[in-house]
């Protein structure tokens, strides 16, 4: 497996950079979004306070306030200005903007008291956290004790060539930025090894860590709540 290269510090801020995530988000990674929301809902979640972290620009958000039969009221959570405007606009075009409240913040320091929420999720953000463990702390803390927190992510597969080769193809749908950008993507992301060493760094015990959704996916769920 080859080692990590961490993706640099800065969010995506460029309001043309901000339009090309999103057009990735809406063509490439709907489908890991309604998987996801099948997920929860699947868990028996279907209301509650949702916190979705680095919610970009908002699809999770607004595939999880579209579920059909679910009653959430959601904070989707950003470091980035630019993506929550454009959150903001696809929640209104979307006609869910009365059940999502977008928040600009650090995800290591969550601006909310202990247990208010339900739910915490996030899709595609744990590669960016400069501290994660931290950020793992911060999750729990703000979750109900008896809420749940499901965090999914890349795995990085480069190292295994029948996955490289499959990556290779999927890349050949893709237009050019994001034939760039998912590689360096996938080699930030971490193994499910070191998830699990990031885990009890943050002094969790109670955890599970999978991959589920076409096996280049990772999915950490915290099973219970300690304050």
């Amino acid at each position: 497996m080859k080692d990590r290269i961490p993706l640099a510090l800065e969010p995506i801020a460029e309001a043309e950079a901000v339009a090309q995530y999103d057009k990735g988000a809406r063509l490439y990674m709907l489908p890991e979004y309604k998987y996801f929301v099948w997920k929860i809902l699947r868990r028996g979640i279907k209301s509650g306070r949702v916190l979705d972290i680095g919610t970009g620009s908002g699809r999770l958000s607004i595939e999880l306030a579209k579920a059909k039969g679910s009653n959430f009221e959601i904070t989707g959570l950003d470091i980035s200005e630019n993506m929550l405007k454009k959150a903001a606009e696809n929640a209104r075009q979307a006609g869910v903007e009365d059940k999502i409240k977008f928040v600009q913040a650090n995800a290591d320091a969550l601006p909310f008291p202990d247990g208010s929420f339900d739910l915490v999720i996030s899709y595609a953000s744990l590669h960016h956290w400069f501290r994660p463990a931290t950020v793992f702390k911060e999750a729990q803390r703000v979750a109900k004790k008896g809420g749940a927190v499901i965090i999914r992510d890349n795995r990085r597969v480069y190292g295994n060539p029948f996955w490289e080769v499959f990556i290779w193809i999927l890349r050949r749908f893709m237009n050019r930025r994001h034939r760039e950008n998912w590689p360096k993507a996938i080699m930030a992301s971490y193994t499910i090894p070191e998830v699990k060493a990031i885990l009890e760094e943050a002094g969790l015990t109670d955890y599970r860590v999978s991959t589920d959704f076409i096996k280049f996916d990772l999915c950490v769920e915290i099973k219970e709540q300690r304050h």
